[in-house]
């Protein structure tokens, strides 16, 4: 098993041979072989187990204590600090209650980065033409201090003239559900994964060239019309997702 990731170590890649071996620690720091409390192998043996020099595995090490995971002790050895498998704290809505309950619990606040009013983007709704003007924010959200998500939110103009100071003050979903629930009939939601250029690194905190779940919400109303549109970019390292199936009915 060592052999064959030391092979896929020195697979040709952009990435950096010391973040390949961070990310390779990393993740057996989340799969918890090596407990909070107890001290990994000594850099000479992880530089031998890996195939790579001693400097590649001190970069890595680097790293992991940059993010509080790790912490070296001159004489003693590195000891784990932080438990990694708790990056996965932020549960990604799969119904309409769950989501809803996401955005009243996390005690969030957010960053305005911009506001208009415009059609609705090309290709934000594929295969489907769209009429009218929509009110658009995009807003860096917070939680305990550090940034989970970029949202670019776009609502119906004729909600937003209605609601224009609770919208641009207030979670956009908070303002729908509280003044217009009686029009929504129907949410969706669709994940893809991309990769973080610099900008959403700079917004989010995060490397460039780290996985990012975007997730696109749609809300409809009664005759199909599109009332809400998202696209949120969640760093996909802080998120984990819960379906219960239901199994009595077979």
């Amino acid at each position: 098993m060592t052999e064959g990731v030391n092979s896929t170590l020195r697979e040709q890649s952009r990435l950096p041979l010391s973040l390949k071996v961070k990310y390779t620690l990393r993740g057996r720091l989340e799969r918890g072989e090596w407990p909070v409390g107890t001290c990994i192998p000594r850099l000479e043996d992880l530089a031998t187990e890996y195939g790579v020099s001693r400097a590649t595995v001190r970069a890595a090490l680097d790293e992991l204590e940059r993010e509080g995971l790790i912490e070296r002790i001159r004489g003693k050895g590195t000891f784990v600090i932080g438990d990694a498998a708790k990056g996965h704290w932020l549960m990604l809505p799969t119904d309409w209650d769950t989501w809803i309950n996401h955005i009243e619990t996390l005690n969030a606040v957010f960053t305005s980065l911009g506001s208009g009013v415009a059609s609705l983007p090309a290709g934000l709704v594929p295969n489907e033409t769209t009429t009218g003007n929509y009110w658009w924010t995009t807003r860096v959200n917070w939680s305990d201090g550090r940034p989970y998500s970029i949202s670019t939110v776009h609502v119906c103009e004729r909600f937003w003239q209605q609601q224009r100071d609770d919208f641009e003050s207030s979670p956009v979903l908070l303002v729908l559900k509280r003044q217009f629930s009686n029009e929504l009939d129907h949410a969706e939601q669709m994940l893809t994964v991309r990769i973080a250029d610099a900008v959403m690194a700079r917004q989010l905190q995060i490397e460039i060239g780290m996985p990012v779940a975007r997730v696109v919400r749609l809300i409809r109303n009664q005759a199909g019309e599109i009332v809400y549109a998202a696209r949120v970019l969640y760093p996909a390292n802080y998120l984990y997702i819960r379906n219960d199936f239901g199994l009595r009915s077979r």
